[in-house]
């Protein structure tokens, strides 16, 4: 069991935004302008925080002069983190915190109006959520390539989406099960991030650095986190936010880099859903789970060219699914290539499931 706290901390009941940014300045504006707007109950209480992430271009003198500008009498809280890598600033973002209940809001995002109040009211009715998450449609610098909609998702654009088989289908409201959110506009109970705390634990993922690393997995990775301490993860669709794209963004170039780095996240995000598949398991044994996994990918991308729809595509030229199936060649490679080290992530994520179970944390254990 983990040592209890001396003292009872009390956290009122309301919601922290959580901005980390990175040379943001030209599209901070709009970004406040959207949270100042927000058509809440006034006896919510809720914030800004906005973390400046290696900023060099001015962001948070923007973002307070702007603040300023609007005149809401919401506090915008402003503080630096130095080392590069979203993962960092959002560890000082919710160390912060002064509500139950906290948003990650990325720079880019534009909130609609009663996007405050849905949230508040969906953790507020139901305890047993740790995060609540929804749908985001895009707004354009210049006017969209004509494959956007085919690569919207590896934007965090559209209905999060999960498989079923071959098919693909639109997350349903309610509890996702072992599925994933959009990171963008995530709200999380801040009790999460207290209990992830009080466990020590260390993320596999530092996070996006600006436009330089585009691997990312943390949102994806606190959603495993939540599930394995019991809670459930949700998809409502009354939150919706609009992703703002900027011009170098929407490149070819751009776009294949931001496809293919999920490859790096693959093995860190399997370890987690290896220990959400073997919860029951006292004793795994990881490096068996590991050559498993592997297999079974491995099985999967075989079959997938050698079918006649693999054939199709080339004749077709369907660079959506020849995409696909590269990601899944690069994924096995990397297996490959990087086993000692994923070998650890599956130890690590084992470890944290075995220290979940000795600590008493898992949900239905108090907090404050």
């Amino acid at each position: 069991m983990l040592p209890e706290s001396n003292s009872v901390q009390v956290v009122p009941a309301g919601v922290s935004f959580l901005i980390c940014t990175y040379n943001s300045a030209s599209r901070i504006s709009e970004t406040l302008t959207c949270l100042a707007r927000q058509a809440a109950d006034p006896a919510i209480p809720w914030e800004v925080i906005l973390v400046d992430n290696a900023c060099t271009d001015g962001t948070t003198e923007k973002a307070e002069a702007h603040w300023r500008e609007l005149g809401t009498s919401v506090p915008l809280r402003l503080f630096k983190e130095p080392r590069p890598g979203k993962n960092f600033a959002v560890k000082l973002a919710f160390s912060q915190a002064r509500y139950q209940y906290a948003c990650i809001v990325d720079d880019d995002n534009r909130l609609a109006s009663d996007y405050l109040q849905i949230g508040f009211d969906v953790l507020q009715a139901n305890p047993q959520v740790a995060i609540v998450g929804g749908q985001n449609t895009a707004t354009f610098e210049v006017s969209p390539p004509s494959w956007f909609p085919l690569f919207q998702a590896n934007y965090a654009v559209g209905i999060p989406v999960y498989k079923v088989g071959s098919d693909i289908k639109p997350l349903p409201d309610g509890n996702i099960g072992s599925h994933i959110l959009w990171g963008a506009g995530m709200f999380i109970r801040l009790e999460l991030w207290h209990k992830l705390t009080q466990l020590e634990f260390k993320s596999l993922f530092a996070g996006r650095q600006g436009t330089k690393v585009l691997t990312a997995g943390e949102d994806d990775e606190l959603c495993y986190v939540a599930q394995l301490l019991g809670y459930e993860v949700w998809y409502w669709s009354g939150l919706r936010l609009e992703h703002y794209m900027t011009a170098n963004r929407l490149t070819p170039t751009y776009r294949n880099r931001l496809y293919y780095s999920p490859v790096w996240a693959a093995s860190r995000l399997g370890a987690y859903r290896n220990a959400l598949l073997t919860a029951n398991e006292s004793n795994s044994d990881t490096t068996t789970h590991l050559i498993k996994d592997f297999l079974y990918m491995s099985w999967g991308a075989f079959r997938q060219i050698v079918s006649m729809r693999f054939v199709r595509a080339l004749f077709i030229d369907d660079k959506l699914y020849l995409m696909d199936c590269k990601q899944q060649m690069f994924t096995i490679f990397n297996y490959i290539l990087d086993f000692g080290n994923i070998i650890g992530y599956y130890k690590s994520v084992d470890e944290l499931k075995q220290k979940i179970k000795k600590s008493g944390l898992k949900i239905g254990s108090a907090m404050y």
